[in-house]
């Protein structure tokens, strides 16, 4: 194992949720280091953590062992799970949040986590983040062997959310959706730059429209100062996914929208177009 715990919640920072959970691991494994991901995903949102860890894990290390815990179902029969994917093991409920690790060249083990004799006892109903999952990385961090943890699962017995957008009927596009409203007010979607660019975003001679809100954004801008202070515009940010942002404003704010809105990304052929900042426009 490479040592590293990485720890991604809704808990926030305000209770003692997080601090109780590192306690957990310096006291099973006090060489092991822990990163804070984050602390702040929306609570319940297993989308927006599914995309933070899709778009973030490939900055660790190998062997870096992830604790998930975004648990609306924590102590109901929801399983908890091992899951090897990406050269790097990651601990979470078996309820989606992992859904987009799980592709056939990223995925290479699953185990369902039930040998207590790793827990931390009394087991809370409520805190399975405290008396399983912290543990258990503990443990795989000091050299626990992954098949210590329980049962083999096969891929398709894990639940799988469809997180992924959808291509447009026509083939001309896609459909996604806003998945997290960030700090500034900006939209990140569910829309990777890998999957525009396979519908020729980018390229010469293809125009791109993004839309949501009510609001049509032609073209893509490089970064947000490519556009007055205060002006829309859309871009592939550093997740390498599709964002909407306001120069130096907030997006969200001013479009009214959260989470789970729909965003309609569509191309156009045979259009004289070389994305620029120069073919930028907002429809106002």
């Amino acid at each position: 194992m490479s040592g590293l715990v990485v720890l991604t919640t809704d808990f926030g920072l305000h209770d003692e949720y997080v601090g109780v959970m590192k306690g957990v691991i310096a006291g099973l494994a006090p060489v092991t280091q822990v990163i804070d991901l984050s602390h702040g995903i929306e609570p319940h949102n297993i989308a927006q953590a599914a995309h933070l860890l899709d778009s973030s894990c490939r900055f660790f290390p190998d062997q870096t062992i992830h604790v998930v815990v975004v648990d609306p179902g924590v102590g109901s029969e929801r399983r908890l799970i091992l899951v090897g994917a990406r050269r790097q093991l990651f601990l979470a409920p078996d309820n989606g949040v992992l859904s987009l690790l799980l592709g056939n060249e990223d995925f290479t083990f699953a185990r369902a986590v039930v040998n207590d004799a790793l827990f931390i006892k009394p087991v809370s109903r409520t805190f399975h983040g405290r008396d399983i999952l912290a543990p258990v990385a503990a443990q795989l961090a000091a050299g626990l062997d992954a098949t210590a943890v329980g049962p083999e699962l096969a891929r398709h017995e894990l639940t799988e959310l469809p997180l992924r957008p959808l291509l447009a009927a026509d083939g001309q596009g896609m459909d996604g959706m806003v998945v997290q409203v960030d700090r500034f007010g900006n939209l990140i979607t569910n829309i990777p730059r890998a999957a525009a660019q396979g519908l020729g975003c980018g390229t010469t001679g293809i125009a791109v429209s993004i839309t949501v809100g009510g609001k049509t954004i032609a073209g893509l801008a490089a970064c947000y100062s490519e556009v007055q202070t205060g002006e829309l515009l859309a871009l592939f940010g550093s997740r390498d996914y599709l964002e909407i942002a306001i120069n130096q404003g907030n997006a969200a704010k001013y479009l009214g929208v959260s989470a789970g809105e729909i965003v309609q990304l569509r191309t156009f052929h045979n259009f004289n177009f070389t994305p620029s900042i120069t073919n930028f426009k907002l429809n106002t």
